[in-house]
């Protein structure tokens, strides 16, 4: 699949996943090489895309097709978050994670599009009734990021039945909203969360700090079938550009 000079597809080969390796150490540990990848990824599709001339990774995920409590429980959100609500309904989840733009490319809306593009396809493909995944805020200093958890508390808190419990780790509730700061904590969001919000996505009430790649996160959620019908149209037109 391409869109422009853009080459989208999943990885092949051990000289792919070096590429993708190459781009997560750089831009989750600082490094050029070292340890970004776990026990996760050989579970996982990872998504690829770079320019049809080069092999450098421009940007990069990975996804995992989870159903049920066997499937949900070793999922890498459960590491964090108890999935038990989520796991009894029996939706066919897509785990969405570490995703990540080249340096010099994140502000590249081509690149955007692609990477956009690529997950449809692939949440298509898989039939998935949930895209789910943890949602990070860099720096693990709840203070920073105060307004931006208050309003996700007011307005985007997912509902409870399918909410996930506290799992282990470092947990905090996310703080009360405060009248009058919507538009500052819209604003403080992560662009990629503001992205999940918009298509109709929600959030655990609570949030965690992972102190080894010094984020704060929050569990989010999708509903396919919840997707605004606009914005799903879009997806699907730039995801199938042929059809």
């Amino acid at each position: 699949m391409a869109i422009g000079r853009l080459q989208i597809g999943l990885v092949q080969s051990a000289a792919d996943m070096d590429a993708v390796q190459g781009l997560r150490d750089m831009r989750f540990r600082g490094q050029k090489a070292g340890g970004d990848l776990d026990r996760f990824d050989p579970l996982c599709l990872h998504l690829l895309i770079r320019r049809a001339e080069a092999r450098q990774a421009l940007a990069t995920a990975r996804l995992r097709v989870l159903q049920g409590s066997e499937g949900l429980s070793g999922s890498y959100s459960a590491q964090f978050y108890d999935l038990a609500h989520l796991a009894a309904t029996g939706l066919r989840c897509m785990e969405i994670g570490r995703i990540c733009i080249d340096a010099a490319h994140v502000h590249d809306p081509d690149l955007l599009r692609a990477l956009l593009a690529g997950l449809t396809r692939l949440a298509q493909e898989a039939r998935a009734e949930m895209l789910i995944g943890c949602a990070s805020f860099r720096k693990a200093e709840p203070e920073r990021h105060a307004s931006a958890l208050a309003y996700l508390a007011a307005h985007h808190t997912g509902p409870e039945h399918l909410r996930p419990g506290r799992g282990s780790g470092q947990v905090m509730a996310l703080p009360a909203p405060v009248s009058g700061t919507s538009t500052t904590g819209l604003r403080q969001v992560p662009a990629l969360l503001r992205l999940y919000l918009g298509l109709g996505g929600w959030v655990s009430d609570h949030a965690v700090i992972d102190s080894e790649l010094d984020t704060l996160h929050v569990f989010t959620a999708v509903d396919v079938t919840a997707i605004p019908p606009a914005r799903l149209r879009a997806l699907q037109l730039l995801a199938n550009p042929a059809r």
